[in-house]
């Protein structure tokens, strides 16, 4: 009897060391390292998420069939998502987020706030108040210090956070730190087979465009002008914003569509008529900056009429991207890359129809029907890039 007695000490002690070492996962959890190279202890199975995010996480949660997990996030609001917009007369109501036109439950969700974007500030009570079992944040490398006091305040709250860095967090800015985003997500949910399927997609469009212009010559390569055109920078005396080289856009349009940054300053400057008339770039971007502009607008509008000797005006050489509230950050980042690169490169494209193009690729992504891509089209506004 006293032996086994002894027995049962020993297992009751053996017991107490596992729970030691590993206590939450043997509550069911696992252990991630996140992009900050800090392990953390996540349930094995979330059911209460929040995720804040600029459009990556919650559209790749849907991709995973985990998106009824969603309790919170960085939710726009206003109006639903919707935004109107009048071209060749007509007015549209059209809903630009991708999130919502997948997820329509999604815009009902609680608003927590985030690091960049039109979400309002972090908001731990709120956070707090959802009770939720894990929260995954973005962190866009623009405010470390506030960042870094959020989650102080959700680990003192016993919240486990998993940080993805979104590619502006690295000195070297790569395409390839969005594909370990979509993989650290797929190893959070158990995804990791949807998750290369996710970043093989996507990576086999990025090299298709690097392997149609990777052998264009140094003097061969096209100067091309990211600039931002919202109404309200005439009141602050410039014609337009010009992103700088050390923009993500920048980056991947040298590094993948193998093109020249016109503009030298390294960040995201307004620029005066004077100064876009020097730069007399070959082609003129037009990203969804403040809105979204056709490239009608600069040949037509009455603020640009003192641009109009521009190369890029002449020759018909301006071009929009796709009606999206966040640019190169997205699952969907390959359709803006090939719009550029049709538009930047003609002849090396020619055999692209973007409609069909982008059509296939919404539906390889988010295995949709024929139905749901047409939605999720006409988000992008396709209509007012003017090009074929």
């Amino acid at each position: 009897m006293k032996r086994y007695g002894q027995i049962l000490i020993l297992w009751f002690l053996m017991a107490i060391i596992a729970v030691q070492i590993n206590p939450i996962d043997a509550a069911g959890s696992k252990t991630v390292t996140d992009m900050r190279g800090i392990k953390v202890s996540v349930p094995e199975d979330p059911q209460r998420v929040v995720a804040m995010s600029r459009s990556l996480i919650d559209t790749t949660m849907y991709i995973f069939g985990e998106q009824d997990k969603l309790v919170g996030g960085s939710i726009y609001q206003k109006g639903g998502g919707y935004e109107n917009y009048t071209y060749d007369g007509e007015n549209h109501r059209v809903c630009t987020w991708i999130s919502f036109v997948l997820n329509p439950k999604y815009r009902n969700l609680t608003n927590v706030g985030g690091f960049g974007g039109p979400y309002g500030t972090p908001n731990v009570e709120t956070i707090a108040s959802l009770n939720p079992d894990l929260l995954i944040l973005r962190d866009l490398g623009t405010d470390n210090e506030g960042t870094a006091k959020f989650l102080d305040a959700l680990e003192r709250l016993n919240i486990p956070v998993v940080v993805l860095e979104y590619p502006d967090c690295y000195d070297n800015v790569s395409v390839g730190t969005i594909y370990e985003e979509v993989r650290l997500l797929g190893e959070v949910f158990g995804q990791q087979e949807k998750a290369e399927k996710i970043t093989s997609l996507m990576d086999k469009q990025v090299q298709l465009i690097k392997d149609r212009t990777k052998d264009i010559a140094d003097n061969d390569k096209a100067r091309v002008l990211y600039f931002g055109a919202p109404t309200s920078s005439k009141d602050k005396g410039g014609a337009g914003y010009a992103l700088g080289t050390h923009t993500i856009e920048s980056i991947f349009l040298e590094n993948i569509v193998n093109a020249k940054n016109a503009y030298n300053g390294s960040t995201t400057d307004i620029i005066s008529s004077e100064r876009l008339l020097s730069i007399d770039p070959d082609v003129i971007i037009l990203p969804t900056y403040s809105g979204h502009h056709p490239p009608r607008e600069m040949y037509d509008d009455e603020r640009f009429k003192n641009v109009q000797d521009l190369k890029a005006l002449k020759n018909k050489r301006v071009y929009s991207l796709a009606a999206t509230p966040c640019r190169d950050e997205r699952l969907e980042f390959p359709i803006n890359l090939m719009i550029e690169a049709k538009a930047v490169y003609p002849d090396r494209f020619k055999d692209i129809n973007l409609e069909e193009w982008i059509r296939d690729y919404f539906k390889d992504l988010y295995g949709l029907d024929d139905d749901k891509a047409a939605e999720l089209m006409q988000s992008l506004l396709l209509r007012y890039l003017e090009i074929v």
